[in-house]
């Protein structure tokens, strides 16, 4: 049993079967990193952007979904085009059509999954995007992060709470299923704050919302703010605790994309406790159901 509504389940319903996320190197970069918004990127940022679960960008789209499905065959037959690492939505709407197209290679593919910053939606890009809603369902994926705007500022996002509120707005009146990134242990953040976050998916009436830990990687600031012993690590039990309390407060009909992910193979200074994934996600269901606790239990419409 599960006490919240996750995603494999979700899709198999709406889909009838198993549908598998394929994650895209597209080599995008990141306002954050040009200095359009800033320099170097958020403090925790490694150099791939998100990008170390993917293929290398060498590898052209259509071939990287192509070994993936590959990889998969005989264990799913439909698939997700994951835009993933960086800014997906970095790039003149000419380019952009050209790479989402390229990743339509297959009817079996269901979903175009495109992950971006708030601040980098314009209205031509938000009208490529809900244009592919004809041949496919859009998801669109906002690194919110956080809602504290200290934590933002302090972790050198390069953008506010604003800029999400206008992005969703705008997504939304175009039909664009959203789904907000968070991460939750942040050492700037505390209970309050998940409860917020919790609140403010619910309040912009997200489709869905997608969890994890706070890595902290070599040759990032935040990776010499640890070794530097300048910041305080949440205890893997403290995490556990903040995601059940994120999901207590949110709308049950939010489908949870995500709750832990691997972090970087390589260069990881701190990452999921040296758990892998399936333990934390475990962990989280093991304690949901001593406390006979789920998802939407506190949420008040």
């Amino acid at each position: 049993m599960k006490y919240y509504n996750n995603l494999s389940s979700y899709l198999k319903k709406r889909y009838g079967q198993r549908v598998q996320r394929l994650p895209i190197n597209a080599g995008f970069s990141c306002p954050n990193k040009t200095g359009e918004k800033g320099f170097g990127g958020c403090i925790f940022c490694e150099k791939t952007g998100s990008a170390f679960s993917s293929t290398s960008a060498d590898v052209s789209i259509s071939k990287q979904l192509e070994l993936m499905m590959k990889r998969y065959e005989g264990k799913a037959s439909k698939y997700m085009a994951y835009f993933q690492s960086n800014t997906n939505t970095y790039a003149k709407v000419e380019k952009l059509k050209e790479l989402y197209d390229h990743s339509l290679i297959s009817e079996d593919i269901l979903i175009l999954d495109i992950s971006t910053r708030p601040d980098c939606v314009e209205e031509e890009k938000l009208d490529l995007i809900a244009s592919y809603k004809e041949k496919v369902d859009v998801f669109l994926e906002f690194g919110v992060e956080s809602t504290n705007t200290r934590t933002l500022s302090y972790m050198n996002r390069g953008h506010y709470l604003s800029d999400v509120i206008d992005a969703t707005l705008r997504a939304k009146k175009r039909n664009i299923e959203i789904i907000y990134h968070y991460i939750i242990d942040f050492p700037t953040d505390d209970k309050n704050d998940v409860v917020e976050m919790a609140k403010f998916a619910n309040v912009m009436k997200v489709q869905g919302v997608k969890l994890h830990s706070l890595y902290i990687t070599e040759n990032t600031v935040l990776g010499e703010k640890y070794k530097n012993n300048e910041i305080k690590i949440l205890t893997l039990e403290e995490y556990v605790e903040r995601i059940i309390l994120f999901l207590e407060y949110l709308n049950p009909e939010i489908v949870i994309h995500r709750l832990a992910a691997d972090p970087p193979k390589n260069g990881t200074l701190h990452g999921n406790w040296g758990k892998r994934k399936i333990e934390i996600i475990n962990m989280i269901d093991k304690e949901m159901k001593e406390r006979g606790t789920y998802q939407g239990i506190k949420y008040k419409e």
